[in-house]
C-alpha cells in the first residue's frame, strides 16, 4: 500500500510502482515491459476435420494450447450442400428423357455412371446412398441427391422440326396447344383443353397442304 499525508488526511492507495504484488522490477524487459510473455502472431497447421461445416467451431490442441477454430467453408457452384448430404443436378437430352440413357456425373470421390430410365421427367431425383460428405459427429456418410433436367434444344434443323412435328401429330395428351398443328373435334373447331383437366382427347392434323402421313413426314424429314 501507498500512503500520502495531506495535511490531517491520510489516503492509502495500491502501490503505483509493485501495483500490489510487494513486487518492482526496476530495470524492465523492453519486449515484455516486465510481463514475462508477449503476444505473438504465428502460423500453425491446423488438420481440417472430414466434413465440417461452415461456421462449425472446434477445439484444438496446438502444442501445449487449446485453441477454438471456426471454419468457413468455400461454396461450390456444382454441389449443394445440406447437412452431410450433397445436392447436385445432371442435364440429360429429350431423346434420353424420352427413350432412356446413361450419364457420367462428377462425384464427391468419385464419378458416377447413372442410369436414365425411359419416360424420365425433369426434376426427376435420384439417391446415391452413402456418397455423400461424412459426418462429423457420427459414423458413415450422407446421401448424394442428383435432379434430372431436361435440356430442351432452342434451335432445330428441318429435318428435326419436321420429325418433332410428326410426333405432335399423334401425341395425344398435350396440354393445350402446339405451334403448327391444328386441333379438330368431330369435324369442328374444338376449344382448348385445360392443362390437367379430363378434357377429351382431340385429333390434330398439321397446317402443311396434304396433311402428310406420319410415314411420309419421317420418310421426307429424312431423305428430303
Amino acid at each position: 500500500m501507498e500512503s500520502i499525508t495531506t495535511g490531517p488526511f491520510v489516503m492509502r492507495s495500491t502501490c503505483r510502482y509493485c501495483q500490489g504484488t510487494r513486487m518492482y522490477i526496476k530495470h524492465k524487459c523492453t519486449e515484455c515491459e516486465g510481463k514475462g510473455s508477449t503476444v505473438q502472431r504465428k502460423k500453425v497447421t491446423i488438420p481440417v476435420p472430414a466434413g465440417i461445416e461452415d461456421g462449425q467451431t472446434v477445439r484444438m490442441s496446438v502444442g501445449n494450447k487449446e485453441l477454438f477454430v471456426t471454419f468457413r467453408v468455400e461454396k461450390s457452384d456444382y454441389f449443394k450442400r445440406d447437412g452431410a448430404d450433397v445436392h447436385t443436378e445432371a442435364d440429360i437430352s429429350v431423346s434420353q428423357a424420352i427413350l432412356g440413357g446413361t450419364i457420367r456425373i462428377q462425384g464427391l470421390y468419385e464419378d458416377h455412371t447413372l442410369q436414365v430410365m425411359p419416360g424420365t421427367s425433369s426434376h426427376t431425383k435420384i439417391r446415391l446412398s452413402g456418397k455423400g460428405m461424412k459426418k462429423v459427429n457420427g459414423y458413415g456418410h450422407g446421401d448424394h441427391y442428383v435432379t434430372f433436367k431436361i435440356s430442351v434444344p432452342k434451335h432445330l434443323n428441318n429435318k428435326q422440326k419436321a420429325l418433332i412435328t410428326a410426333y405432335a401429330e399423334l401425341e395425344e395428351d398435350t396440354p393445350g396447344q402446339i405451334m403448327g398443328v391444328t386441333y379438330k373435334t368431330d369435324g369442328k373447331s374444338g376449344e382448348m383443353p385445360f392443362a390437367g383437366s379430363e378434357a377429351k382427347t382431340q385429333g390434330k392434323y398439321s397446317d402443311d397442304d396434304g396433311v402428310p402421313g406420319f410415314l411420309s413426314k419421317i420418310k421426307r424429314a429424312i431423305f428430303g
